[in-house]
């Protein structure tokens, strides 16, 4: 019996570790026994590399020891595959639902994951990898489940509950019926509830919904959720050219999809590489790229404020103002792209139609930047009460800055969207430097048009 995940989380991990650097085989393989694969997978991957190769060579249960596989992010995979030959982790593999198995191989070093595919060449498991690792890891192809639970279109509702019965355990969970003519062609679902509602002698062909939801197996594994989403499915099938079902993708798989994109998002957003790598240096130069474009973009903006010397000297109160209108431009640019790149990502703003959406936040915008503006501008007079025309110059700059950042942060991502650009990086170091510079500029130029100078 399992133990629920919440009550064994807060001491999971020292105990884990305490186990493992005592090489208590017995007592960790008992411990382990009563803990949830999901909330094991999460200790695991709070131990060091060493502690987590360690734990795995005294896990004993050899269908644990495959889950775990299954569970674990592809650097720990690799950690724990390390000192096993590629036979041993074949065997392993085997155990794995052909969709977790793929998985696991895609996960795999270089140089173990041709030995396991050479240990699987005339397993069934075998053939099965290999043709889902035909498809891109992103893509309906690569997350789909190749065995589906099909019924021909001229059986009873009767004969289609008996052959679930009979089915094995090679089935994904059965959410719906497909329906297949002849020829092997979808051309109908049903769900197990109207199944089950309706006399044995029914035709499924009678109650089943036709005009099926489906996607391709290259169709990226984002437009898939999103199909998920706004259908309200349990599953979707992966059809080939003719309509022929190759595979099934269930709101599990979404929901590891959702999880896997928002963590990348998140990444792309601070300018971080998605794929972390333990080699400090390469890590290091996955980083500079973006820090690049950040000190180039900063360099710019000295160079901006470098050519305004005379109006800073001639009102050294206008310096007061700068970090205000660069950071307020810039965070209000950041909300806008980070709404839009949700948008995107949800199905709430249409790339092929974006208007509606850029013009509610140009609006919002608006507000935002008349509100803080007129707070500047009275902070402006009353700290510079001899020249009210600083305070004036601060408002408006902040004014036109906020409407300007608003309105690209939100048309951005659609933009990087059509060209085939990640939108996700919209909200990165690289647009919210870009931001800084423009704002500058408005504010230097608004400011020696009403100050004379």
């Amino acid at each position: 019996m399992t133990t629920p995940g919440p009550d064994v989380a807060p001491r999971t991990d020292a105990l884990l570790r305490r186990l493992v650097r005592r090489d208590a085989g017995t007592a960790l393989n008992k411990f382990i026994a009563r803990l949830r694969i999901e909330d094991l997978a999460a200790a695991v991957e709070h131990l060091t590399w060493d502690e987590q190769r360690r734990l795995y060579r005294l896990v004993e249960d050899q269908d644990l020891r495959a889950q775990l596989l299954a569970f674990l992010p592809a650097e720990s995979v690799r950690e724990v595959t390390a000192g096993l030959t590629g036979e041993q982790v074949a065997e392993l593999i085997d155990r794995l639902e052909p969709d977790d198995a793929t998985d696991v191989v895609s996960e795999l070093a270089d140089e173990m994951r041709k030995q396991v595919l050479a240990e699987l060449m005339d397993d069934p498991t075998g053939e099965e990898v290999k043709e889902l690792l035909e498809y891109p890891p992103d893509s309906a192809g690569g997350i789909m489940h190749p065995m589906v639970f099909t019924v021909r279109d001229h059986t009873s509702c009767g004969q289609a509950i008996a052959s679930i019965q009979a089915s094995n355990a090679e089935h994904e969970v059965i959410y719906y019926v497909y329906v297949v003519d002849p020829a092997d062609r979808l051309v109908g679902v049903t769900s197990l509830r109207s199944l089950l509602s309706n006399s044995p002698k029914t035709q499924i062909v009678d109650i089943m919904t036709r005009g099926v939801i489906s996607v391709t197996p290259l169709t990226d594994q984002e437009e898939v959720a999103r199909f998920v989403a706004r259908y309200d499915l349990l599953a979707i099938p992966v059809v080939g050219p003719n309509r022929e079902i190759l595979g099934v993708v269930t709101v599990d798989d979404i929901i590891d999809v959702l999880r896997e994109e928002a963590g990348e998002d998140m990444l792309l957003m601070a300018g971080v590489n998605a794929e972390p790598d333990r080699s400090v240096f390469r890590q290091a130069r996955s980083r500079a790229g973006w820090l690049l474009a950040t000190i180039f973009g900063g360099l710019v903006a000295s160079e901006v404020i470098g050519q305004y010397t005379g109006t800073l000297q001639a009102v050294t109160a206008l310096a007061g103002f700068i970090p205000v209108i660069t950071g307020m431009g810039g965070n209000v640019g950041i909300q806008s792209a980070t709404l839009s790149v949700r948008g995107l990502a949800i199905g709430r703003v249409q790339p092929e139609a974006p208007i509606g959406f850029i013009w509610e936040q140009v609006r919002v915008s608006l507000i935002l930047g008349a509100l803080f503006a007129g707070i500047l501008v009275l902070y402006g007079i009353f700290r510079h009460p001899h020249d009210p025309l600083v305070g004036v110059s601060a408002g408006s700059s902040l004014f036109v800055a906020i409407c300007m950042s608003g309105t690209f942060g939100a048309a951005m991502p659609v933009a990087l969207l059509r060209a085939g650009v990640d939108p996700a990086v919209a909200t990165g170091p690289f647009v919210t430097t870009l931001i800084d510079v423009v704002s500058i500029l408005v504010y230097f130029n608004i400011a020696r048009l009403l100050l004379g100078l």
